[in-house]
């Protein structure tokens, strides 16, 4: 009986994880009437909760769409992109920047570019080790 159970959890939760992925962030939309596609990406700064949209036709139903996804009340747009890529990184400190690009590789560089030199200046009379940073969210609309 234990083993079906564990694999009929197992079972459920690769279905949710399949129903999360799938039914979140992106909208098959039609462009806005010059062909263009919109998308936004929220956060909240508390918790680090994100949330993204994309192939929106206009600013206003992708912003609505990613504070959603985003979850919490606290959560706000930090970055919005066209026809291109949007990103969130977060050095380990807490410290974010946003970035975007023409695809999500330059989105990403550019939000970590924007959190600057991570490692720490010299002298440094703490740890000489540089901070760690991640992508939080990036997402892309077709250009």
């Amino acid at each position: 009986m234990y083993l079906s159970r564990k694999a009929a959890m197992g079972m459920v939760t690769a279905a949710a994880a399949v129903l999360a992925v799938a039914g979140t962030g992106a909208a098959h939309a039609e462009p806005d009437a010059d062909g263009h596609y919109y998308g936004s990406i929220a956060m909240d700064m508390q918790d680090g909760a994100t949330g993204a949209a994309w192939n929106y036709p206009d600013y206003a139903s992708s912003d609505e769409r990613a504070l959603s996804e985003c979850g919490t009340r606290d959560c706000e747009i930090v970055v919005r992109f066209s026809d291109g890529c949007g990103a969130v990184a977060m050095a380990e400190d807490g410290t974010w920047a946003v970035g975007t690009g023409r695809d999500l590789r330059a989105a990403e560089r550019a939000a970590l570019a924007g959190l600057g030199p991570l490692a720490p200046p010299f002298p440094n009379p703490g740890s000489a080790s540089p901070m760690e940073a991640r992508i939080m969210n990036s997402a892309c609309s077709p250009s």
